[in-house]
Formats: structure tokens, sequence, C-alpha cells
């Protein structure tokens, strides 16, 4: 067997002429599409090789949606003739290049860093016995585990564990769900009247949403600030943080998200961009965009379009990002969706937001894979256990 290489001997792959990309996720993917576009290769470097459906994980997990919405091979995506995915991960950045988990380095004559973003890890005594739920194979998992249980707790009353708690309560209406949310509303980034009708929705069906503070957690359930118990299988759906700092790069301390221009480049650095969750994107008053799948394909694209432009020698272009609204799948045929001005925050309307969200990821998927999006048609055939 060959001896492992000396620290000063790690081999250089060098991808000088082509794109150099952090992660697999939608911003990393949009990021690669756009390059391609522009006649530029591209390498995607992913620790799991797999793209995943954000979007659809909380489906895919309660057992509404099928086990192959969660993700897709990286390299039936990019799959140019010169365009290659390494499955490894980055442990450090700087300009231009990055160095791998296992041991080598690459350098591209432009980076994009989409490295995402992590479940958050609060100081809460027995976190360690809450599931997450944020890759393709914590839903997997967490598929697994639901199906062997008689009840769930879930931690987090955003949009992951709201339509979390719809999933499972919709597939399995005999299981006791608790949704539990530290704001008095659910959903609380989002307007009053969808916090409202996702209440009513899960209370349907029978979820008991309460409300506070987890003070611990073990093996059995959990327990609120004020001591109420709730027993079941607990996944924690409360939060995520960006994981620029894990990186090496100028962060924010609060969430680490890269600092970034309104050209997507790292700030201080010549030939990096950030995109997606790690970075820190601003909307036209200064506020933080919160991460989002709708966020990331935007920033990603952009991104991707400026690195391509910089290797080939045309000026870089400033970006406005939008957040054109929010559309959820609670499973059943309901869902909530706010779109500008208008909020389908009513009965009989929340009949409209699954069939939105469907169409979303159907364009998603047609905007990367093109004719070849049937194979991986979300929620293709309705059978909740295709693969």
């Amino acid at each position: 067997m060959e001896e492992p290489s000396e620290p000063s001997e790690i081999a250089v792959s060098s991808t000088a002429n082509r794109v150099l990309i952090v992660g697999g996720g939608y911003a990393g993917v949009n990021a690669a599409i756009a390059a391609q576009q522009r006649g530029v290769d591209v390498t995607i470097v992913d620790p799991t090789g797999r793209h995943d459906f954000v979007t659809r994980l909380a489906a895919v997990a309660g057992g509404s949606a099928p086990v192959g919405d969660a993700s897709v091979p990286l390299d039936q995506l990019i799959c140019g003739e010169n365009d290659e995915v390494i499955v490894d991960r980055v442990v450090s950045v700087v300009d231009g290049a990055v160095e791998l988990a296992s041991g080598r380095s690459l350098t591209g004559a432009a980076l994009v860093v989409t490295a995402g973003a992590s479940s958050v890890q609060p100081p809460i005594d027995g976190i360690e016995f809450a599931l997450p739920l944020r890759t393709a194979e914590e839903a997997l998992r967490l598929r697994t585990e639901i199906s062997s249980v008689d009840a769930v707790v879930i931690v987090g009353g955003g949009p992951t564990g709201v339509q979390l708690a719809g999933a499972i309560s919709h597939t399995q209406p005999e299981m006791t769900v608790t949704l539990v949310e530290r704001e008095p509303v659910l959903l609380p980034s989002m307007s009053r009247g969808l916090g409202r009708n996702a209440a009513r929705i899960l209370s349907e069906r029978g979820v008991s949403v309460l409300h506070g503070s987890i003070k611990s957690i073990d093996e059995t359930g959990a327990e609120l600030s004020d001591g109420t118990r709730c027993d079941g299988l607990v996944v924690w759906a409360a939060g995520f943080a960006a994981v620029g700092n894990d990186l090496g790069l100028d962060v924010l301390q609060d969430d680490g998200r890269i600092l970034v221009t309104d050209q997507m480049a790292v700030r201080g650095l010549d030939r990096t961009f950030a995109a997606g969750d790690v970075a820190a994107h601003l909307d036209s008053s200064g506020q933080q965009f919160s991460m989002s799948a709708q966020i990331a394909v935007q920033a990603g694209t952009e991104a991707g379009k400026n690195a391509a432009r910089l290797i080939l020698g045309e000026p870089l272009e400033s970006v406005k990002l939008r957040q054109r609204g929010w559309v959820l799948d609670l499973s059943g045929q309901r869902g909530l969706a706010e779109l500008g001005p208008f909020a389908f925050d009513r009965p009989i309307l929340d009949l409209v937001p699954p069939l939105l969200h469907w169409a979303i990821d159907v364009k998603h998927v047609y905007e990367i894979l093109g004719r070849r999006a049937t194979e991986y048609f979300p929620g293709r055939g309705g059978d909740p256990d295709a693969a």
C-alpha cells in the first residue's frame, strides 16, 4: 500500500481555467449552471457528492414524499465533458483556493463558496438526543426513526418544523405530534395570518402546538422551561447557522455568514465569491435576507455569472436580490403562501399553496436538468416509498 504523503508534499490539483465551487446545494448548482452557460468549466467540491432538495426534506422525513425527492447525484447534474465533482470536505479557504480534508489542495481562476449552513447546537442539556433535519441523509434517517415510534416532539415552529408536523400528521394521523415554538406564534418570520393558519391546519390534524423554551432533552422526550413534559422522538428544527467561520473567512459573529459585496465577492479577496446560506446577503434596506432556497438560487446564479466574468476578463456586475415570498406545503393538499401583498392565510385558499410549491420544485429541476428532468421529477409516481 502506498505510504501517505508528508504535509509538505500535498498534491495540488490545478483548476486554473475553471470556476471552483464549494458546496452542491441550491447556490452551488446554480452557480455552476451560470458559469457553464458562459462557456466556463466548473469543479464542484461537496462532502456527499449529492444535491439535496432541501425544500422537500420535511415531506420526505414525514413520509408524504418519496425518498427519491431527497437528493440526486451531482455528477448527473453537472455533466459537461470537462466538468467534475469531487467528493471531499473543504476545511479552509484562501483567495481562489481551498484545502480539503483529504489533504489535497485545489486552485481556480475563480472560487465560489456555497457551503451552506448546519443545525444550531444550543447549550441545552441533552441536545445530542435531538435529531436534526437539514440534509437528505438526516431526512432519510428521520423517516426510518419516525416509522418506529408513536410520538414525535418537533422543536422549532419555523418553515421546517411546520412542514414536518404537517407531513407526519397527514401520513400517520394516529401519531402523537407536538410542535414547540419559542415565540408566541408559529412562523414568526412571516405574517401573523400565516402563523395562525398554520396553527389551524395543524390543530385540525391533532397536532399539539406549545409555546415556550426547551429546558432539557433526553432519550424519551423534552421538558420545557415551565416544567411541561413532552414525550416522544425529539426532532430539532429550531434554526441553522452558517459555516463560514469554519473556513477561515471574515464572518458576522452572530451567525457565521461570510461578508460579501453587492457583486457577491468575499470582502477583501480578489478571486473568491460566496452565495447562499453561507453568505450575508442584504436587501435594499441593508437588512439580511433570511436563509432560503429562493435567495440561494438567485445569489448562486449571480455569483456564477460574476465568477465567469472574472475569468473572461469582463467587468463584474452588481446584484439585487429579491425575496419574492414564501410557499410551504403542509401535505394532504394543504399549505401556506405569502406572495407580495397577498397571503393564502384562510380556509379554502390553503388548497392553492401545495400546487405552487410543486410548480416551484418542478421549475428548479427543469432549470438544472432540462429534458432529463423527468428522471428526477419531485414526487414522481406518487409512491412514498419510491427510490
